[in-house]
């Protein structure tokens, strides 16, 4: 009797999911491709578009920075744009507005002038909030394809001696997961996350926040959604006009 009930409930499970495959709003995801609903249930729908390579150093579990060979990423449905990269154990993404990429890219422009003019000081309290601080976004996990942990946290941006060398650098604020359906085998937080940027590591990183360049994806973006969006509507349009016809054919057999 029991096998018969979870045979059931199995059953009844499968029709629901199937129902609401048939009646899910359609989406997209980054690139402005269709994602299927089976896809959003067990993977979801890809929210940045990969653009470009960057790298930079960041801390080990040892407490020693290491090069990370990190993504330049933008989310087309905020318009926030930053980059993916790794720290100790764990995947990041950070991203941020257009306001706040602005900041990074005056705070480049200053530790560039100030390390030209000899004008770096060797306090760090003081150093790493020099050129101030923002707001920001973060997803984060234990693996890329598991990313569902997320923060709306701040960030402070300046520069670092490391070994007598001055790095440019981006320290996210630790924060707790601020995500929807949280369980108790969730990340709870993640630490903070600093980010070190050599002179030309940090000029490549603030040429590539450029606004030109991100403009082209979001134009690039919306033109295939709305051209999916028009062939989903000309497509339903097409059919309910055929039922229609076939309507009228019954209609008109049965009189």
């Amino acid at each position: 009797m029991k096998k018969s009930v979870k045979i059931i409930c199995g059953g009844l499970c499968a029709l629901a999911l199937t129902a609401s495959a048939m009646t899910a709003k359609t989406k997209y995801d980054a690139n402005g491709d269709k994602v299927s609903f089976w896809k959003d249930l067990f993977v979801g729908a890809s929210k940045y578009v990969e653009y470009d390579d960057v790298t930079l150093q960041t801390g080990t579990v040892f407490m020693q920075q290491k090069e990370r060979n990190s993504t330049m990423i933008y989310n087309p449905k905020t318009q926030e744009a930053g980059l993916a990269t790794y720290y100790q154990t764990m995947f990041f993404n950070f991203v941020f507005s257009q306001d706040e990429r602005e900041r990074i890219i005056k705070a480049v422009d200053s530790y560039l002038s100030d390390f030209e003019n000899k004008r770096l000081i060797h306090n760090n309290n003081k150093s790493t909030k020099m050129y101030g601080t923002g707001k920001c976004f973060a997803d984060f996990g234990t693996t890329k394809i598991m990313m569902n942990h997320e923060a709306k946290t701040t960030y402070k941006v300046g520069y670092r001696f490391e070994k007598k060398a001055p790095y440019f650098v981006i320290s996210v604020q630790g924060a707790k997961d601020q995500a929807e359906n949280q369980s108790e085998y969730q990340v709870k937080e993640f630490p903070t996350v600093t980010m070190y940027f050599t002179r030309a590591q940090a000029k490549d990183f603030a040429a590539k926040l450029n606004q030109d360049q991100l403009n082209v994806l979001q134009a690039e973006y919306d033109e295939k959604v709305n051209g999916l969006q028009n062939r989903i509507i000309t497509e339903k349009e097409d059919y309910d006009g055929v039922k229609s016809v076939s309507e009228e054919e019954r209609n008109a057999y049965e009189e």
